[in-house]
């Protein structure tokens, strides 16, 4: 069984541990959260259809003792700049200083695809060195053209990047990220 084991707001409170962080990190309202409940079948991170609603770095342990980061997300999100700042600043913190190491899964929006700020994002991680996986997510809301559109722009980066394509709602894909993930 998952569950939900703390908050952090920066590093004076992050979760200690020596394992691997897999890190959950895309535009605010790609389902990040909602990917999380699917995955461990409850309703353990909170979801809301107002982008922007997490603002902390939360932690999950899965079933396997595996560490689950959902960090909240980038671009347009209904808070102040400041507050966006703020975030931006606690995120840029973590990944330059967190001692655990991650596997880092962008997750984009099938229907959208990889848009200016999810490309910055990625450029952002590569700059630190950081290497990162896609998850393709509400692949239920999409057509086939969008699907196929995004996993082709998701191929271009990288031969060593992992591709997932998933839907929350419909449970789709979902066994492929336990089984890579070992969740």
């Amino acid at each position: 069984m998952w569950k939900f084991i703390k908050s952090a707001t920066d590093q004076n409170n992050w979760l200690e541990h020596d394992q691997n962080e897999i890190v959950f990190w895309g535009r605010s309202n790609v389902g990040k959260s909602s990917l999380i409940n699917a995955l461990a079948s409850q309703k353990i991170a909170k979801t809301s259809s107002t982008p922007g609603r997490t603002r902390l770095i939360n932690y999950f342990e899965t079933q396997r003792k595996k560490i689950i980061v959902d960090l909240p997300g980038y671009g347009f999100a209904s808070m102040s700049k400041k507050a966006q700042s703020k975030i931006s600043g606690i995120i840029d913190f973590y990944f330059r200083n967190s001692k655990n190491s991650k596997n880092i899964c962008i997750l984009i929006d099938a229907k959208i695809g990889f848009s200016y700020i999810d490309l910055e994002m990625i450029d952002y991680l590569k700059s630190l060195g950081l290497l990162f996986d896609i998850i393709i997510t509400k692949i239920d809301k999409a057509n086939q053209s969008q699907k196929h559109r995004v996993k082709q722009q998701a191929l271009t980066f990288s031969d060593d990047i992992n591709i997932f394509m998933v839907s929350s709602e419909k449970k789709q894909g979902l066994s492929d990220l336990v089984e890579h993930f070992e969740l």
